[in-house]
């Protein structure tokens, strides 16, 4: 199987910037003792990054960016927004940055980069820029570390921890350290008892995440690295794609019908559309019709925004386990 060259608004999700650079160290790694001490050094995506002074204002590219900053207690320093597919701002924001400017929907630009004025970007990473581009106008671009190597290997899959990590990282990063405490001490007591929800006599099952990244896209699938396979471990399935050293991959009917799992879980809305719609996407593939999961009625669907490397991710375990009945009132 190869891997697809798409963007996740996963992003996500979802969710790259020194794509291509293979390995992410711990994301809350950083030289500084506490949040404000500036110049501050953070690992991103391998490499270290200084930021001179705390960052005032903010480009995100993909909402899974918008998400993390928010959990952070930054998200009121977003200015613009980019990368986002068409896909909605994810639910339940502390401060949702609604007035900021959409200066590209897809993904931007130098120009449109710079042109925004934001002091700082965070996202999925660059693919019509380069970090010497924005560097050449003072502008810094931190990766999300769910996103460090968008369609390859990452040194470490991202779980749970790693999205709890980068949120500790950005609060770093813009001085809000307290915000953030107590936005993870909420996160973590939720994970918590989703996961004391899931009877412990349930059967293991198979399964697969399946999306759609445009009306006129192929197939695509989640591989092993990503936070959608650690949902699906913790909700007692076996991603059959799991096997995968990527986050993203290129899938076909074919390898499917192989698998035959025993749930499809459909992330939609990554382009505006409903679950129905994306279902019928799925299902006019030659030979869908013959899945166990088709036949047996087991296939659900999940935002794909929940299935990104950030905070949403939380809503969207509750969602497969609430979709697949593996939750215990």
């Amino acid at each position: 199987m190869t891997t697809a060259p798409t963007r996740l608004a996963f992003a996500a999700v979802a969710a790259v910037a020194a794509i291509g650079l293979a390995g992410c160290s711990t994301p809350g790694d950083a030289s500084a003792e506490s949040a404000g001490a500036y110049p501050l050094t953070i690992d991103n995506c391998g490499t270290e990054l200084t930021i001179e002074s705390e960052p005032e204002t903010i480009l995100t590219i993909g909402t899974s960016a918008v998400s993390l900053l928010d959990a952070a207690g930054a998200s009121d320093r977003i200015i613009a927004r980019s990368g986002e597919f068409g896909a909605e701002l994810p639910d339940g924001l502390e401060n949702p940055p609604t007035d900021a400017e959409i200066v590209d929907p897809s993904d931007p630009t130098t120009e449109k980069i710079v042109g925004a004025g934001a002091d700082i970007v965070v996202g999925y990473g660059l693919f019509n820029s380069t970090d010497d581009d924005l560097a050449a106008a003072g502008i810094t671009n931190i990766v999300i570390d769910g996103e460090c190597s968008h369609d390859a290997a990452l040194s470490d899959p991202t779980d749970f921890d790693a999205i709890f990590a980068d949120v500790e990282r950005l609060a770093t990063v813009f001085g809000t350290t307290d915000a953030a405490d107590a936005r993870l001490t909420e996160l973590r007591a939720e994970l918590t008892e989703l996961e004391s929800s899931v009877p412990a006599d349930a059967e293991r099952e198979t399964a697969a995440v399946v999306y759609y990244f445009s009306s006129s896209s192929t197939l695509s699938a989640r591989g092993g690295q990503g936070i959608a396979n650690d949902i699906l471990d913790r909700a007692g399935f076996d991603n059959v794609y799991g096997d995968e050293p990527s986050v993203y991959l290129e899938a076909n009917i074919e390898t499917l019908l192989a698998a035959d799992p025993d749930t499809i879980v459909i992330a939609y809305g990554l382009y505006g559309e409903t679950f129905d719609e994306a279902k019928a996407h799925f299902l006019s593939e030659p030979g869908a019709a013959e899945l166990s999961a088709v036949v047996n009625d087991r296939v659900v669907g999940v935002l794909g925004g929940d299935l990104s490397p950030d905070p949403d991710a939380v809503r969207g375990f509750r969602a497969v386990l609430e979709a697949t009945g593996r939750i215990s009132e």
